[in-house]
């Protein structure tokens, strides 16, 4: 999203406003997925988390959409915000901001394959026993039903980008221009 600010062209700021829209959904989706498992594994520090794989899979899918989103891993969201940014970068020959922005995605994935590994993948430091059932099960579902209606939602947005993007390069051009959203703002106070 600083990227977009700092290229400032319409473009940038149209992949500055998908990307708000987009981490709104993948980030809430991953705090949500990051109380379920820490409440799970007993503890919020990975170095104390493990064997979520075995335990939930269903929950180890859900992390994996957002995660992968948030990498920018086509055809999830996180793509499409990239993709505007990238292209933004290169249109304004900020060749520099371009690799910035696509080493930033080979990092996040890097970060989110550690989380994989230590949080998922790896047996529980204090044995599969100590892993703890988060709720009751009416509530386990209807918050599982929560999280994979997020991982859904992610999947969506990337699936059929077009009708937001569109969006967000109109909140780009009005970001641009707030002129042109003003004017008539203005001429409404003056009656």
């Amino acid at each position: 999203m600083v990227l977009g600010l700092a290229l400032a062209t319409p473009l940038a700021l149209a992949g500055a406003v998908f990307y708000l829209i987009h981490h709104i959904v993948v980030k809430a989706n991953l705090f949500f997925i990051g109380g379920v498992a820490a409440r799970i594994c007993g503890s919020e520090r990975l170095a104390d988390m493990g064997g979520l794989y075995h335990r939930m899979p269903w929950l180890a899918l859900l992390f994996a959409i957002p995660a992968l989103s948030l990498a920018g891993i086509p055809p999830l969201s996180g793509f499409w915000a990239k993709f505007l940014l990238v292209k933004a970068s290169l249109d304004a020959a900020a060749w520099w901001a371009a690799g910035i922005a696509l080493l930033t995605g080979v990092f996040t994935l890097l970060s989110m394959n550690k989380i994989w590994n230590e949080a998922f993948l790896k047996a529980h430091p204090k044995g599969e026993a100590a892993l703890q059932t988060p709720m009751p099960m009416r509530a386990a579902w209807v918050g599982m039903a929560g999280l994979a209606g997020l991982a859904v939602l992610t999947v969506l947005i990337g699936l059929a980008a077009g009708p937001l993007i569109d969006y967000a390069i109109a909140a780009a051009e009005q970001l641009s221009n707030p002129q042109a959203y003003l004017q008539p703002l203005r001429a409404a106070g003056g009656q």
